[in-house]
Protein backbone atom coordinates (compact mmCIF):
# COMPACT_ATOMS: atom_id res chain seq x y z
CA UNK A 1 0.00 0.00 0.00
CA UNK A 2 2.67 2.65 0.97
CA UNK A 3 6.05 2.37 -0.07
CA UNK A 4 8.69 5.48 0.43
CA UNK A 5 11.99 5.67 -0.16
CA UNK A 6 14.17 8.07 2.19
CA UNK A 7 17.61 9.10 1.17
CA UNK A 8 20.11 8.53 3.90
CA UNK A 9 21.63 11.64 5.06
CA UNK A 10 25.26 9.99 4.97
CA UNK A 11 26.44 7.00 3.26
CA UNK A 12 29.56 5.28 3.81
CA UNK A 13 32.49 4.66 1.41
CA UNK A 14 35.16 2.76 3.02
CA UNK A 15 35.86 1.24 6.11
CA UNK A 16 39.60 0.92 6.91
CA UNK A 17 41.05 -1.04 9.88
CA UNK A 18 44.74 -1.32 10.38
CA UNK A 19 46.84 -3.13 12.82
CA UNK A 20 43.06 -5.10 14.11
CA UNK A 21 44.52 -7.70 16.84
CA UNK A 22 48.01 -6.34 15.85
CA UNK A 23 48.33 -8.78 12.68
CA UNK A 24 44.78 -7.72 10.36
CA UNK A 25 44.95 -4.76 8.04
CA UNK A 26 40.93 -4.70 6.48
CA UNK A 27 39.16 -2.34 4.01
CA UNK A 28 35.64 -2.85 3.33
CA UNK A 29 34.37 -0.83 -0.02
CA UNK A 30 31.17 0.39 -0.49
CA UNK A 31 29.13 1.47 -3.44
CA UNK A 32 26.67 3.87 -3.55
CA UNK A 33 24.36 2.32 -6.12
CA UNK A 34 24.43 -1.43 -3.39
CA UNK A 35 22.26 -1.57 -0.69
CA UNK A 36 23.92 -4.93 0.54
CA UNK A 37 27.71 -6.05 1.25
CA UNK A 38 28.97 -9.52 2.32
CA UNK A 39 32.12 -9.81 4.12
CA UNK A 40 33.36 -13.24 5.12
CA UNK A 41 36.79 -14.14 6.59
CA UNK A 42 38.35 -17.07 8.65
CA UNK A 43 37.10 -17.23 12.19
CA UNK A 44 39.50 -15.44 13.84
CA UNK A 45 40.02 -12.48 11.56
CA UNK A 46 37.58 -9.92 13.29
CA UNK A 47 34.38 -9.57 10.85
CA UNK A 48 32.26 -9.19 14.04
CA UNK A 49 34.78 -6.64 15.32
CA UNK A 50 34.28 -4.99 12.17
CA UNK A 51 30.52 -4.47 12.44
CA UNK A 52 30.77 -3.92 16.36
CA UNK A 53 33.71 -0.91 15.37
CA UNK A 54 31.11 0.88 12.58
CA UNK A 55 28.30 0.43 15.71
CA UNK A 56 29.81 1.80 18.26
CA UNK A 57 31.83 4.64 16.76
CA UNK A 58 28.21 6.03 15.12
CA UNK A 59 26.46 4.93 18.81
CA UNK A 60 29.53 7.20 20.23
CA UNK A 61 30.25 4.08 22.61
CA UNK A 62 34.18 5.46 22.59
CA UNK A 63 35.02 2.72 25.64
CA UNK A 64 34.79 0.22 22.97
CA UNK A 65 37.90 1.69 21.45
CA UNK A 66 39.92 1.48 24.77
CA UNK A 67 39.73 -2.36 24.72
CA UNK A 68 40.54 -2.78 21.57
CA UNK A 69 43.96 -3.91 20.07
CA UNK A 70 44.16 -1.66 16.77
CA UNK A 71 46.59 0.84 15.11
CA UNK A 72 44.03 2.76 13.31
CA UNK A 73 40.23 2.80 11.98
CA UNK A 74 39.75 5.50 9.10
CA UNK A 75 36.14 5.86 7.98
CA UNK A 76 35.12 8.17 4.71
CA UNK A 77 31.80 8.98 3.73
CA UNK A 78 30.08 9.81 0.24
CA UNK A 79 30.25 13.20 0.90
CA UNK A 80 33.77 13.95 1.65
CA UNK A 81 33.45 13.39 5.15
CA UNK A 82 35.67 11.42 7.39
CA UNK A 83 36.45 10.31 10.68
CA UNK A 84 39.86 8.99 11.63
CA UNK A 85 40.54 6.90 15.41
CA UNK A 86 44.51 6.23 16.17
CA UNK A 87 45.83 4.84 18.92
CA UNK A 88 49.10 6.27 20.07
CA UNK A 89 51.36 5.53 22.64
CA UNK A 90 51.63 8.86 25.49
CA UNK A 91 54.08 10.53 25.59
CA UNK A 92 55.20 9.51 29.20
CA UNK A 93 58.91 8.13 30.86
CA UNK A 94 60.17 4.48 29.06
CA UNK A 95 60.51 2.05 31.71
CA UNK A 96 60.53 -2.28 31.55
CA UNK A 97 58.29 -2.29 34.58
CA UNK A 98 55.55 0.46 33.72
CA UNK A 99 54.08 -0.24 30.70
CA UNK A 100 53.24 3.16 28.43
CA UNK A 101 49.29 3.92 28.14
CA UNK A 102 47.74 3.76 24.81
CA UNK A 103 45.48 7.06 23.61
CA UNK A 104 42.86 6.94 21.68
CA UNK A 105 42.47 10.12 19.32
CA UNK A 106 39.48 10.76 17.00
CA UNK A 107 39.72 13.67 14.27
CA UNK A 108 36.91 14.34 11.67
CA UNK A 109 37.42 16.03 8.63
CA UNK A 110 34.60 17.93 6.42
CA UNK A 111 32.38 18.68 9.24
CA UNK A 112 30.91 21.99 8.98
CA UNK A 113 31.71 22.99 12.74
CA UNK A 114 35.06 23.71 13.82
CA UNK A 115 36.72 20.14 14.17
CA UNK A 116 39.50 19.48 16.79
CA UNK A 117 41.21 16.55 17.48
CA UNK A 118 39.43 14.34 20.90
CA UNK A 119 41.34 12.04 23.20
CA UNK A 120 39.27 9.39 24.57
CA UNK A 121 40.66 10.15 28.09
CA UNK A 122 42.61 7.24 30.34
CA UNK A 123 40.44 7.48 33.09
CA UNK A 124 36.56 9.07 32.72
CA UNK A 125 35.36 11.76 34.05
CA UNK A 126 33.52 10.90 37.75
CA UNK A 127 30.40 12.82 36.42
CA UNK A 128 30.34 10.15 33.28
CA UNK A 129 30.39 7.13 35.64
CA UNK A 130 27.57 8.88 38.37
CA UNK A 131 25.06 9.59 34.95
CA UNK A 132 25.60 6.09 34.02
CA UNK A 133 24.70 4.75 37.60
CA UNK A 134 22.08 7.02 37.92
CA UNK A 135 20.18 6.33 34.71
CA UNK A 136 20.94 2.59 33.68
CA UNK A 137 20.40 -0.54 34.88
CA UNK A 138 23.94 -0.88 36.42
CA UNK A 139 25.34 -1.09 39.46
CA UNK A 140 28.70 -0.95 41.31
CA UNK A 141 30.32 -4.12 43.07
CA UNK A 142 33.54 -2.79 43.03
CA UNK A 143 35.49 0.38 42.40
CA UNK A 144 36.42 -0.57 38.47
CA UNK A 145 33.66 -3.18 38.40
CA UNK A 146 29.96 -3.55 38.16
CA UNK A 147 27.40 -6.27 37.25
CA UNK A 148 24.77 -4.99 34.18
CA UNK A 149 21.13 -6.21 35.62
CA UNK A 150 19.85 -6.15 31.82
CA UNK A 151 22.08 -9.47 31.42
CA UNK A 152 23.54 -10.38 34.62
CA UNK A 153 27.21 -9.75 33.14
CA UNK A 154 30.06 -8.29 35.49
CA UNK A 155 31.48 -5.57 33.56
CA UNK A 156 34.28 -3.25 33.86
CA UNK A 157 35.36 0.39 33.69
CA UNK A 158 35.52 0.15 29.89
CA UNK A 159 32.85 -1.95 29.44
CA UNK A 160 30.08 -0.03 31.20
CA UNK A 161 31.38 3.61 29.23
CA UNK A 162 31.27 1.58 25.96
CA UNK A 163 27.47 0.34 26.61
CA UNK A 164 26.39 3.34 28.23
CA UNK A 165 28.86 6.25 27.62
CA UNK A 166 27.20 7.65 24.31
CA UNK A 167 24.19 9.36 26.65
CA UNK A 168 26.57 10.29 29.60
CA UNK A 169 28.81 12.02 27.39
CA UNK A 170 26.47 14.48 25.97
CA UNK A 171 24.45 14.81 28.93
CA UNK A 172 27.40 15.95 30.61
CA UNK A 173 28.95 17.65 27.67
CA UNK A 174 31.97 16.33 27.58
CA UNK A 175 32.61 16.03 23.89
CA UNK A 176 32.70 18.43 21.68
CA UNK A 177 29.83 19.48 18.99
CA UNK A 178 31.04 17.73 15.86
CA UNK A 179 31.89 14.62 17.99
CA UNK A 180 28.57 14.58 18.99
CA UNK A 181 27.05 14.83 15.54
CA UNK A 182 28.91 12.23 14.08
CA UNK A 183 25.92 9.88 15.97
CA UNK A 184 23.93 11.94 14.11
CA UNK A 185 25.24 10.86 10.91
CA UNK A 186 23.69 7.55 10.48
CA UNK A 187 21.49 5.15 12.91
CA UNK A 188 22.91 1.82 13.10
CA UNK A 189 21.32 -1.46 14.37
CA UNK A 190 23.44 -4.57 15.32
CA UNK A 191 21.82 -7.70 15.02
CA UNK A 192 24.02 -10.34 17.04
CA UNK A 193 24.75 -14.01 17.29
CA UNK A 194 22.95 -14.17 20.35
CA UNK A 195 19.11 -13.00 19.73
CA UNK A 196 16.77 -14.90 20.57
CA UNK A 197 16.69 -14.89 24.58
CA UNK A 198 16.18 -11.59 26.51
CA UNK A 199 17.36 -11.11 29.59
CA UNK A 200 14.96 -9.55 31.83
CA UNK A 201 14.72 -8.93 35.66
CA UNK A 202 16.97 -8.06 37.34
CA UNK A 203 19.88 -9.15 39.68
CA UNK A 204 22.52 -11.85 39.80
CA UNK A 205 22.13 -14.51 42.33
CA UNK A 206 25.81 -13.65 43.77
CA UNK A 207 24.92 -10.10 44.56
CA UNK A 208 20.68 -10.32 45.16
CA UNK A 209 18.30 -12.35 46.44
CA UNK A 210 16.03 -11.83 43.34
CA UNK A 211 16.69 -14.27 40.21
CA UNK A 212 17.52 -13.17 37.13
CA UNK A 213 14.17 -13.86 34.39
CA UNK A 214 14.98 -15.24 31.08
CA UNK A 215 11.69 -14.00 28.36
CA UNK A 216 11.75 -15.32 25.13
CA UNK A 217 12.57 -12.82 22.31
CA UNK A 218 10.07 -14.30 20.31
CA UNK A 219 7.40 -13.43 22.87
CA UNK A 220 8.79 -9.90 23.20
CA UNK A 221 8.10 -9.32 19.58
CA UNK A 222 4.69 -11.07 19.55
CA UNK A 223 3.24 -8.89 22.82
CA UNK A 224 5.36 -5.94 20.97
CA UNK A 225 3.23 -6.17 17.38
CA UNK A 226 0.01 -6.86 19.77
CA UNK A 227 1.07 -3.18 21.27
CA UNK A 228 1.72 -1.49 17.64
CA UNK A 229 -1.70 -2.81 16.28
CA UNK A 230 -3.90 -1.62 19.68
CA UNK A 231 -1.93 1.73 18.84
CA UNK A 232 -2.80 1.98 15.47
CA UNK A 233 -6.86 0.78 16.33
CA UNK A 234 -7.14 3.48 18.66
CA UNK A 235 -5.84 6.29 15.85
CA UNK A 236 -8.64 4.29 13.95
CA UNK A 237 -11.37 5.02 16.36
CA UNK A 238 -10.03 8.42 17.06
CA UNK A 239 -10.11 9.72 13.35
CA UNK A 240 -13.17 7.87 12.75
CA UNK A 241 -15.33 9.73 15.81
CA UNK A 242 -13.94 13.30 14.21
CA UNK A 243 -15.13 12.78 10.75
CA UNK A 244 -18.33 11.35 12.46
CA UNK A 245 -19.27 14.32 14.26
CA UNK A 246 -18.56 16.55 10.97
CA UNK A 247 -20.69 14.29 8.69
CA UNK A 248 -23.98 16.30 8.62
CA UNK A 249 -21.64 19.33 8.69
CA UNK A 250 -20.06 18.00 5.62
CA UNK A 251 -22.69 16.51 3.82
CA UNK A 252 -24.82 20.15 3.82
CA UNK A 253 -21.75 21.54 2.81
CA UNK A 254 -21.54 18.97 -0.40
CA UNK A 255 -24.35 20.47 -2.11
CA UNK A 256 -22.55 23.04 -3.67
CA UNK A 257 -19.92 20.40 -5.19
CA UNK A 258 -20.24 18.62 -7.93
CA UNK A 259 -22.05 14.89 -7.78
CA UNK A 260 -19.16 11.85 -8.72
CA UNK A 261 -20.74 9.41 -11.42
CA UNK A 262 -22.32 5.78 -10.68
CA UNK A 263 -19.38 4.53 -12.61
CA UNK A 264 -16.61 6.75 -10.30
CA UNK A 265 -18.78 5.93 -7.08
CA UNK A 266 -18.55 1.62 -7.92
CA UNK A 267 -14.87 1.73 -8.87
CA UNK A 268 -13.70 3.45 -5.55
CA UNK A 269 -16.32 1.34 -3.42
CA UNK A 270 -14.48 -1.58 -5.41
CA UNK A 271 -10.93 -0.63 -4.48
CA UNK A 272 -12.01 -0.14 -0.40
CA UNK A 273 -13.68 -3.64 -0.37
CA UNK A 274 -10.41 -4.77 -1.30
CA UNK A 275 -8.46 -2.89 0.71
CA UNK A 276 -10.48 -4.17 3.92
CA UNK A 277 -10.58 -7.66 3.05
CA UNK A 278 -6.89 -7.00 2.62
CA UNK A 279 -6.47 -5.38 5.99
CA UNK A 280 -8.71 -8.12 7.54
CA UNK A 281 -6.55 -11.02 5.88
CA UNK A 282 -3.77 -10.05 7.56
CA UNK A 283 -5.62 -9.78 10.96
CA UNK A 284 -5.46 -5.90 11.39
CA UNK A 285 -9.15 -5.13 11.19
CA UNK A 286 -12.48 -7.38 12.03
CA UNK A 287 -15.78 -7.42 10.68
CA UNK A 288 -16.79 -5.14 13.13
CA UNK A 289 -15.10 -2.20 11.59
CA UNK A 290 -17.73 -1.72 9.08
CA UNK A 291 -19.24 -4.03 6.38
CA UNK A 292 -18.26 -3.57 2.45
CA UNK A 293 -21.10 -2.25 0.39
CA UNK A 294 -22.33 -4.31 -2.29
CA UNK A 295 -21.04 -2.76 -5.83
CA UNK A 296 -24.18 -4.49 -7.91
CA UNK A 297 -26.36 -2.18 -6.78
CA UNK A 298 -27.41 0.53 -8.73
CA UNK A 299 -25.98 4.70 -7.99
CA UNK A 300 -28.30 6.57 -10.11
CA UNK A 301 -29.87 8.41 -6.92
CA UNK A 302 -27.72 11.53 -6.89
CA UNK A 303 -28.53 11.76 -2.89
CA UNK A 304 -27.32 8.69 -2.25
CA UNK A 305 -23.98 9.39 -4.68
CA UNK A 306 -23.56 12.39 -2.45
CA UNK A 307 -23.49 10.56 0.89
CA UNK A 308 -21.71 7.56 -0.81
CA UNK A 309 -18.93 10.32 -1.89
CA UNK A 310 -18.20 11.57 1.81
CA UNK A 311 -17.84 7.73 3.04
CA UNK A 312 -15.72 6.93 0.70
CA UNK A 313 -13.66 9.76 1.41
CA UNK A 314 -14.25 9.17 5.17
CA UNK A 315 -13.51 5.54 4.80
CA UNK A 316 -10.00 6.09 2.34
CA UNK A 317 -8.77 8.52 5.08
CA UNK A 318 -9.38 6.35 8.09
CA UNK A 319 -8.19 2.95 6.77
CA UNK A 320 -5.16 4.90 5.59
CA UNK A 321 -3.77 4.66 8.77
CA UNK A 322 -3.14 1.13 8.91
CA UNK A 323 -1.21 1.43 5.50
CA UNK A 324 1.88 1.44 6.84
CA UNK A 325 1.85 -1.52 9.40
CA UNK A 326 -0.28 -3.45 6.59
CA UNK A 327 3.21 -3.49 4.30
CA UNK A 328 5.16 -5.10 6.94
CA UNK A 329 2.62 -7.35 8.21
CA UNK A 330 1.61 -8.44 4.88
CA UNK A 331 5.86 -9.34 3.85
CA UNK A 332 6.14 -10.78 7.77
CA UNK A 333 4.09 -12.57 6.84
CA UNK A 334 4.70 -13.78 3.26
CA UNK A 335 8.40 -14.23 4.15
CA UNK A 336 7.46 -16.76 7.49
CA UNK A 337 4.37 -18.38 5.15
CA UNK A 338 6.63 -19.26 2.53
CA UNK A 339 9.65 -21.03 5.28
CA UNK A 340 7.69 -22.41 7.80
CA UNK A 341 6.14 -25.97 7.15
CA UNK A 342 2.87 -27.26 8.04
CA UNK A 343 2.14 -24.16 9.90
CA UNK A 344 0.33 -20.65 9.50
CA UNK A 345 1.63 -17.19 10.61
CA UNK A 346 -2.10 -15.34 12.22
CA UNK A 347 -1.53 -11.92 13.29
CA UNK A 348 -4.06 -10.54 15.70
CA UNK A 349 -4.44 -7.80 18.09
CA UNK A 350 -5.02 -10.05 20.55
CA UNK A 351 -1.74 -12.18 20.59
CA UNK A 352 0.31 -9.79 17.98
CA UNK A 353 1.71 -13.12 16.52
CA UNK A 354 0.11 -16.64 16.58
CA UNK A 355 1.21 -20.06 14.93
CA UNK A 356 -1.06 -22.40 13.77
CA UNK A 357 -0.72 -25.98 12.80
CA UNK A 358 -2.56 -26.42 9.33
CA UNK A 359 -3.41 -30.05 10.39
CA UNK A 360 -4.65 -29.87 13.55
CA UNK A 361 -5.33 -26.20 13.59
CA UNK A 362 -3.74 -26.15 17.32
CA UNK A 363 -2.24 -23.15 18.69
CA UNK A 364 2.12 -23.81 18.77
CA UNK A 365 3.88 -21.77 21.19
CA UNK A 366 5.75 -19.53 20.18
CA UNK A 367 9.01 -20.81 22.04
CA UNK A 368 8.33 -24.35 21.11
CA UNK A 369 9.07 -23.38 17.25
CA UNK A 370 12.51 -25.06 16.22
CA UNK A 371 15.48 -22.51 16.79
CA UNK A 372 15.35 -22.16 12.97
CA UNK A 373 12.00 -20.43 12.55
CA UNK A 374 12.56 -18.80 15.89
CA UNK A 375 15.66 -17.33 14.56
CA UNK A 376 14.06 -16.40 11.17
CA UNK A 377 11.00 -14.85 13.11
CA UNK A 378 13.07 -12.76 15.33
CA UNK A 379 15.53 -11.71 12.43
CA UNK A 380 12.29 -10.44 9.56
CA UNK A 381 10.66 -8.57 12.52
CA UNK A 382 13.33 -6.89 13.76
CA UNK A 383 14.16 -5.89 10.12
CA UNK A 384 10.64 -4.97 9.78
CA UNK A 385 9.50 -3.45 13.48
CA UNK A 386 12.34 -2.26 15.32
CA UNK A 387 14.60 -0.43 13.11
CA UNK A 388 14.74 2.99 11.85
CA UNK A 389 14.09 3.63 7.72
CA UNK A 390 17.62 4.78 6.13
CA UNK A 391 19.52 2.59 8.96
CA UNK A 392 22.81 0.30 8.33
CA UNK A 393 21.71 -2.82 9.36
CA UNK A 394 25.38 -5.09 10.77
CA UNK A 395 24.15 -8.99 10.93
CA UNK A 396 26.48 -10.92 12.35
CA UNK A 397 26.04 -14.99 11.20
CA UNK A 398 22.67 -14.80 9.68
CA UNK A 399 22.78 -18.72 8.83
CA UNK A 400 22.69 -19.47 12.50
CA UNK A 401 20.24 -22.00 12.82
CA UNK A 402 18.55 -21.77 9.29
CA UNK A 403 17.95 -24.57 7.13
CA UNK A 404 20.03 -24.58 4.13
CA UNK A 405 16.96 -23.91 1.47
CA UNK A 406 16.36 -20.75 3.93
CA UNK A 407 19.85 -19.32 3.81
CA UNK A 408 19.50 -19.44 -0.11
CA UNK A 409 16.54 -17.45 0.12
CA UNK A 410 17.78 -14.70 2.44
CA UNK A 411 19.43 -12.53 0.36
CA UNK A 412 16.26 -12.20 -1.35
CA UNK A 413 14.32 -11.80 1.58
CA UNK A 414 16.35 -9.16 2.78
CA UNK A 415 16.26 -7.11 -0.33
CA UNK A 416 11.83 -7.75 -0.31
CA UNK A 417 12.62 -5.54 3.16
CA UNK A 418 14.76 -3.56 1.94
CA UNK A 419 12.68 -2.37 -0.99
CA UNK A 420 9.94 -1.42 1.70
CA UNK A 421 12.19 0.16 4.45
CA UNK A 422 15.12 1.61 2.91
CA UNK A 423 18.15 0.02 4.80
CA UNK A 424 21.44 -0.46 4.18
CA UNK A 425 22.90 -3.93 4.92
CA UNK A 426 26.21 -5.17 6.17
CA UNK A 427 26.88 -8.96 6.57
CA UNK A 428 29.22 -11.00 8.46
CA UNK A 429 28.79 -14.70 7.32
CA UNK A 430 30.63 -18.27 7.09
CA UNK A 431 28.05 -19.16 4.60
CA UNK A 432 28.36 -19.89 0.58
CA UNK A 433 24.32 -20.42 0.92
CA UNK A 434 24.08 -17.38 2.10
CA UNK A 435 25.81 -15.55 -0.32
CA UNK A 436 24.37 -18.15 -3.09
CA UNK A 437 24.69 -16.41 -6.54
CA UNK A 438 25.49 -12.69 -5.17
CA UNK A 439 29.06 -13.12 -5.28
CA UNK A 440 29.62 -9.81 -6.33
CA UNK A 441 28.69 -7.94 -3.05
CA UNK A 442 31.23 -10.24 -1.21
CA UNK A 443 34.33 -8.63 0.01
CA UNK A 444 36.97 -11.18 1.44
CA UNK A 445 38.87 -9.74 4.77
CA UNK A 446 41.49 -12.49 4.05
CA UNK A 447 41.77 -11.66 0.73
Amino acid sequence: MLKEKVKLTEQLKCVKVVGLFGRFNHTINFDSENDVVIITAPNGYGKTIVLRIIDSLFKLQLGFFKSLSFQSVDISFQSGKRIFIEKTRAELFESENIPIPKNIIIQGYGFEKEVKSFTIPSEYDVSIIEHIERNFPVGRLEPKLWIDHRSDDLITEDELVSRYGSSAHQKTGLLPPWLEAVGDLIDTHLVETQRLLSLGGDFSKRYSRSKKRHTSVVENDAHDLSSRISNIVQRYALESQQLDQSFPKRFIESRKDSIRDESDVTGKLEHLNKKQADLREVGLIGKAFSEPIDTNEQFDDELVRRVLSIYIDDTDQKLSIFDQIYDKINLFKEILDTHFTFKNVVISQDKGISIIDTDSSDDIPLTELSSGEQHELVLIYELLFKVADGSIILIDEPELSLHVGWQKKFISDLQKIQNLRNLSVIIATHSPQIINEKWDLVQDLKA
